[in-house]
């Protein structure tokens, strides 16, 4: 903290009866005490909160697709921030040398600037670390999600398309006969979007609830049941596609291949 310690010399009268030199030299302390947690809160989530909160769709491939999402934001906002450090270091650099050749109160404020670089340079650091926590975390469920999904490639994650959103539009409507006993406007659009016949994913539901509500404390039951139900259903989406108009599989000729 060297730009704290250049100003604790300062004899004023400050609070609690104290000179400023003493509360600075307080607060020093304090800093330094709590200093380390920087390093536990360096980043906005926890492990928990990435894979129970930002990655937790009701499919797999759509998990990876999240995934992959936020390792793509992590990644840029590295390479900005490796840019910016760099930047701050040279722009130090150069006010010292500047100072060099400057006399008096200018050679002091170039000093003061390059130590001003130096201090954002070092908070820069602490959020690299954060990041890089963080893309650790990304790697290590990738890694695992892998192992259940086996080969990634563009081709299979079209495939999956049409499970992936009528396991979501279930989990929506389920969500909905909770709390109010009948499926939202969005979500019965959402259902037949997916080729679903709405009152037939009412009555699967209200079904479900019934097991439910007999003493679970997990969601393994529910996704035991959006599973099956995608399972069961999938085929229905060609035929909303039919009367779209449209071909029910994906082009495979504008698929990724690595």
């Amino acid at each position: 903290m060297n730009i704290i310690k250049s100003i604790t010399d300062i004899e004023t009268a400050s609070y609690g009866g104290k000179s400023l030199a003493e509360n600075f030299s307080n607060v020093e302390k304090s800093l330094a005490k709590m200093g380390y947690m920087e390093r536990i809160w360096d980043r906005s989530r926890s492990q928990f909160m990435i894979k129970h909160l930002t990655c937790s769709q009701a499919d797999d491939w759509m998990r990876m697709r999240q995934i992959c999402a936020e390792m793509a934001k992590k990644r840029s906002a590295l390479v900005e921030v490796k840019f910016k450090y760099q930047k701050n270091q040279l722009e130090a650099e150069i006010k010292r040398e500047e100072a060099l050749e400057l006399e008096g109160a200018k050679a002091k404020l170039k000093l003061v600037e390059a130590e001003e670089l130096d201090a954002y340079t070092v908070e820069i650091m602490v959020k690299v670390e954060g990041a890089l926590k963080e893309i650790e975390t990304l790697s290590g469920m990738y890694d695992s999600l892998k192992e259940r999904l086996g080969d990634i490639t563009e081709e299979e994650y079209e495939k999956a398309q049409v499970k992936a959103h009528i396991k979501r539009a279930v989990m929506q409507a389920t969500r909905n006969m909770r709390e109010v006993g009948t499926i939202k406007e969005g979500n019965q659009e959402y259902l037949e979007q997916c080729g679903v016949c709405v009152t037939s994913a009412r009555d699967e539901i209200v079904k479900y609830l019934v097991h439910e509500a007999d003493g679970v404390t997990n969601t393994t039951l529910l996704h035991s049941f959006i599973q099956d139900f995608a399972d069961r259903y999938c085929d229905v989406s060609r035929v909303q596609a039919e009367w779209l108009g449209f071909e029910s599989n994906a082009n495979v000729n504008l698929t990724y291949e690595k």
